[in-house]
């Protein structure tokens, strides 16, 4: 009988299993990644170094959610040196498993294959990967090679994570109706998971000549519209400076964003003025 986290099993086998604490822990959990610690760094040898961390792992969502510590140390296998030719990427990596073949939380490193354009290996199945690390063609050891991406890290269920990334274009360039669809600002960023993302535009212009101006802008994700080009910002003071704003919400799903915000005139010109421009992207929190 499957009872609460906290309850020992009783002389009849009631409690709580290996599996259900795991199921409970998934729960506790937007994904699988990196808590605190497990930073990775070359050696003067062909092992790389991680330092002492925790870790949500899975083997799978049937198997739930591991909270892996891992002491510190080097990787257990080591990988060849560098190709006479071409560069690599290493994959640094760690498994927990979770009976089987045994109950050990592994840290090792796939090594990938030289290309001049390189690509990360395969990883086992359930490891998390730690870190990327870019091998130069003829290294002889792994402090000569360098960290390619970023680490991802376990967002607890629920949280928000605040400001992802910002934009500043401190240009006061003029725009004139003819000029459709300018970029003005763009940010990158990455998401773990499927998220709730407020994107927000903040600027400082001046007017036309007209008694009004307008501005008409326009949000893409990674190439494809988000806000198609019907966001409209008014300046009703001619030739004078106004702060103004956008703000507007959107879910996007785990993975590289590329969002850009282009701008163009309608009626007559306007300038920015003072800071110019600004893009926040702002983290709302998951989308189920």
């Amino acid at each position: 009988m499957t009872t609460a986290l906290g309850v020992d099993v009783d002389v009849n086998g009631n409690g709580v299993d290996p599996l259900t604490h795991r199921q409970i822990i998934r729960r506790h959990w937007n994904n699988t990644g990196i808590m605190g610690g497990l930073r990775v760094s070359g050696r003067s040898d062909l092992y790389y170094g991680v330092s002492a961390g925790v870790a949500v792992c899975s083997m799978g969502d049937a198997d739930g959610y591991t909270e892996a510590y891992f002491a510190g140390g080097k990787t257990e296998n080591a990988v060849s040196a560098g190709d006479g030719t071409y560069p690599r990427i290493d994959s640094v990596n760690l498994l927990a498993n979770t009976g089987t073949p045994d109950n050990v939380v592994h840290c090792k490193v796939a090594q990938g294959t030289p290309a001049a354009s390189p690509s990360a290996p395969t990883l086992p199945s359930g490891a998390l990967l730690l870190q990327q690390m870019r091998v130069p063609a003829g290294a002889s050891k792994t402090s000569s090679a360098s960290v390619n991406g970023s680490q991802n890290y376990a967002i607890p269920y629920g949280v928000t994570l605040g400001v992802l990334a910002q934009d500043r274009n401190s240009g006061n360039e003029g725009y004139d109706p003819a000029y459709n669809g300018t970029p003005r600002n763009a940010v990158e960023f990455t998401l773990s998971t499927d998220r709730i993302v407020e994107i927000r535009f903040q600027c400082r212009v001046t007017g036309g000549v007209d008694p009004s101006s307008s501005m008409h802008f326009s949000i893409t994700d990674n190439g494809v519209a988000l806000d198609p080009g019907f966001g409209q910002l008014e300046f009703s003071t001619q030739g004078a400076a106004e702060v103004k704003s956008y703000s507007n919400m959107f879910n996007l799903d785990a993975g590289v964003h590329r969002i850009i915000l282009s701008v163009r005139a309608v009626g007559s010109r306007f300038n920015f003025y003072g800071f110019g421009s600004r893009v926040f992207i702002v983290d709302q929190g998951v989308t189920k």
